[in-house]
Order: C-alpha cells, then structure tokens, then sequence
C-alpha cells in the first residue's frame, strides 16, 4: 500500500471536487437564470478533476497489480459517486424522458405509441377542436391519452417530469431494452431520479466487475480498472447527467468476458441486450460469430454452423424484444428515424465531411435544386457507412481471419468503438463513455485526454446564455485537434507493432 500513497492522495484530492460539483449543481436552476449559471466554474472543477485523474492513470499503468490498491480504487470511486449522486443535472435533461417513458410503459401503454406533446396538447385539442379530436383518435387512444394526462396531475414530481422532456414533439428514441428497465424502475418509484441513479449504480458496478475479470482473465494489471472506475467523464454523465448508456455498457462487457471465455451462446445474448439499449454495439457482432467459427475450426466441426445458429438466435432475441411495441406499426422507429436524419452535434470528423461534400465540391447547391434532403448530409452519412464498412472487412478478413488472439480481437474492438464515436453526427461526450472500458485494456494517452477535452462541450450552453453564439463554432477545434494530433503520434509511435500494442502502451 505503500507504493500507492500517491494513487490514494489523487483519490482523497479529489473528493472535495466532487463535492464542489455538487454544489455547484445547486445553482443549475431549471427555466431562469441561465446566463448566472456557473458554466465556468464547473468546467474548472472538471479540469482539474481530469488533471488528478490522469495522473492516478499514469501511476495505475506504471505500478505493478496490488489488491490492496484495487480496494482503494474501488473505496474511493464509490465515494465519488456517492457525493455527486444528490445532484441537479448540470445543462442535462435526458432523464426526463426515460422517466416519462417509463411510467407510460408501467401503465401499460405503448412508450412509442406518443410523442409527449400529444399528451401537454389533450385537453387544449379535445376542447378547442372536438370533431377533429375524434377523428384523429380511436377510442381506445382517446382513453390512452385520458390516462396519461391523469398521470400528468398526479403531483408535482410527475408534472416536473413530464413539463422537461426535452423534443417533446418527437415519440422515444430509446430502444426495448432500455425501456424495459425504466419501467421497472417507475414500477418501484415513479418521477425519481434518484431511483433512476441507483439502478444504474447497479450496471455501473457490473461493469467494473467484468472490466476486473477481462483485466485478470487476459493476465493484466487489474488495477487498471480505475481508468474506467475514476473516470470524471463517466461519473459526470452517469450520475449527474444520468445518461443511460452505462446501461449498454454493462451488458457489452458483460458479452466480452463471456466471450473470451468462449461461452458464445451467453456471449451473443448479452450483446443482443446491449444493441438492445443502444445500437452502436452491433458494430462487433460479425467479431463475435467469427470467434464462434474459431471455436469450431480448432475442434474440427463445421466452421460456419454456430454462427449461423447464433446470428438467428440474435435476431430471434431483438425481434422478441420489439414485439410488445410494435402494435405502432413505424412509428415505433419514428423517433430514432427523426434522430438519424436530423440530429448532428458537437462533431468533428463528419463535420469536415459535411464541409467537404457540401462547400469544397459545392453539391448543398444541387441539394437544394434537385432533392428534397441534404445531399452534402447524406453523402456524409454515406461515406462514414462504407469507412466502418471497410474497417470491419480489413480487420475480420485481412488481419488473421480465424486466428486473433483475445488481445488483438479487443484491440479490434477498441479501434471500432472509437471510430463510431469519431465519426457519428452526434458526439455528445457521453458517447464516448462506450470507448472508457477499452481503455483500461489499452490505456492510449490520447483517447484518456480526449475524456478532459470532450467536457469543453457545456462551453457552448455558456456562449449561447451570454449571447456570444458566434464562439460556439470554434469549441470542437479545442476539444478535438489536441486529440487528434496526440493520436496520429501514438499511432505513429506503435506502427508495425499490434501484436504487441497491449504490452507497449504501457512502457
């Protein structure tokens, strides 16, 4: 323990912060005061919250494993959560809408069925406009609606939570499995955040828990689990944010523990339930069924019959999952199809894509002449469709098909979970949450300093209060080229040297 004074002097510094945070959140008042909001101060507390994390995971990499140092990790990153776990959201209001769709789920009422305007709108649409209200609804759905404009009243609580969803005009985004567990959730405590928090205190833990026996299982130092466990990133946007992408994050390392263990069935299951909560995961299945036809080829079977039996048992598992919702017909995909078309934030890579297509070769232009869509937008989406295209053909077929070793398969896996993120429309810093878990296996110094930089996000909410929105273009050049220019170095650095990148990274 000795050894690690200075590990646990970070983790004790930087308690107080958390602490700080939380009072600062205090002052995140909903509906006024937003140009007094301490958008500032905050950033500054992350800074150096980031400052001390950083060095507790440069000591972590060059410390050898000690189980007296995994406690003190796993001690003191529940203190954290603990003290910000009481929270106001700082600039968030995600929760609003798992909390709403959850209790018009535990009511037994479709979650996708209706936007949350169409309830806000009941009484105004049924009274101004009588015939139009009974021809637009059956009545089963004018009973729906009487319902959920009931639960609406029911106390403050459920009035605040439905008042603050945020793009109330458009039905959920979030798939079934996400909405399974909000509705337990509301089943036990409706319109609680921190009912909400807890339960993904839950997932948070499975999480370290499979992190820990990945880091064991592949002879590492399990101590690296506090990359991941004190990250300032994932606590922020798990517990105050309340982000419910640790949800999917637990049950995706979940299927690669199982995975490595080369239990496949469990493994292809549990990724089922991840893409379940969020889809960027199923980016990884075609790595899962090739590690399934390893397993046949080393045992002389027929290489392709258990992929083939667990693809249709994936398939089998998503379609009974959306089965209870799709009595909507599309518009259960009305939501994610509105997100997919019109959604773009904070990006960097499909911005300059973007720029490209609709500045440098002038195509906005014929967008605007000749189609009804944004063809600089599409062409983009299209473009970063056939990179991950061809990033997963590259390395499922030309790098040793048949023959990854479980260090260069999650290496893989790490450079495909970065590249979703890099190259998606929307990289809100809790995206990159998905990535932390695989940093602890490989521990890149450019992707730990990307969790600091990604916070320069809430910089855009300050311009916009203070009226400065002509600021707010330049934040992505801060947050990413620093990244960027570390990363070209570190892959600059590691050329030539895969097979080894797990041991290199951390000399």
């Amino acid at each position: 323990m000795r050894s690690h004074r200075h590990l646990i002097a970070l983790g004790i510094a930087s308690l107080p912060l958390y602490l700080a945070m939380t009072a600062l959140s205090r002052q995140f008042n909903w509906g006024g005061g937003y140009s007094d909001r301490p958008i500032l101060a905050y950033l500054a507390v992350y800074a150096v919250l980031f400052v001390f994390y950083a060095l507790a995971s440069k000591t972590v990499v060059q410390k050898p494993d000690s189980s007296s140092a995994l406690w003190a990790i796993v001690i003191l990153g529940l203190l954290f959560r603990a003290v910000i776990l009481p929270a106001n959201q700082i600039q968030e209001d995600d929760v609003y809408r798992y909390l709403w769709d959850g209790k018009v789920f535990a009511h037994g009422i479709n979650p996708y069925k209706y936007a949350p305007d169409e309830t806000n709108d009941y009484l105004d649409f049924k009274i101004k406009d009588a015939k139009g209200f009974m021809a637009r609804y059956t009545q089963q759905e004018r009973q729906e609606l009487e319902l959920l404009n009931s639960l609406k009243w029911e106390n403050q609580a459920a009035l605040t939570t439905l008042e603050r969803v945020n793009h109330s005009d458009v039905p959920t985004i979030y798939p079934p499995m996400a909405q399974f567990i909000f509705k337990g959730v509301a089943l036990l405590k409706p319109d609680s955040i921190l009912a909400l928090r807890l339960t993904f205190l839950m997932f948070d833990l499975a999480v370290l828990f499979f992190i820990v026996q990945i880091l064991g299982t592949l002879g590492k130092n399990k101590n690296l689990c506090l990359i991941y466990f004190w990250s300032p990133l994932v606590i922020k946007e798990t517990y105050n944010s309340t982000h419910l992408d640790i949800l999917g994050i637990a049950f995706l390392c979940a299927a690669i523990h199982f995975l490595i263990l080369r239990r496949h069935a469990l493994a292809n299951l549990l990724l089922a339930f991840s893409v379940l909560v969020k889809f960027y995961p199923v980016i990884l299945l075609p790595f899962f069924l090739e590690r399934a036809a390893q397993k046949n080829k080393i045992s002389q079977k027929p290489v392709w019959t258990t992929p083939l039996l667990l693809l249709l048992m994936f398939g089998t598992v998503v379609a009974l999952c959306y089965l209870p919702f799709l009595n909507t017909g599309f518009k259960t995909f009305a939501g994610l199809k509105a997100f997919s078309l019109h959604w773009q934030s904070n990006d960097s890579l499909f911005s300059l894509l973007v720029y490209f297509f609709g500045d440098v070769l002038n195509l906005r232009a014929v967008s605007q002449t000749f189609f009804s869509s944004d063809l600089p937008t599409l062409l983009s989406k299209a473009t970063v469709a056939v990179i991950l295209s061809g990033v997963i053909g590259y390395l499922l077929f030309w790098k040793s098909f048949l023959q990854k070793s479980n260090k260069q398969l999650l290496f893989y896996f790490f450079i495909l979970m970065g590249l979703v993120f890099l190259l998606s429309p929307v990289q809100n810093p809790w995206y990159l949450s998905w990535v932390v878990p695989f940093m602890c296996l490989f521990p890149w110094r450019s992707w730990v300093l990307l969790t600091g930089l990604v916070g320069l996000y809430y910089l855009d909410f300050y311009f916009d209060y203070q009226d400065i929105p002509e600021y707010s273009r330049w934040i992505p050049w801060f947050e990413y080229t620093p990244f960027y220019l570390y990363f070209v170095y570190e892959l600059w650095k590691y050329r030539g040297q895969e097979n080894q990148v797990p041991q290199t990274i951390q000399s």
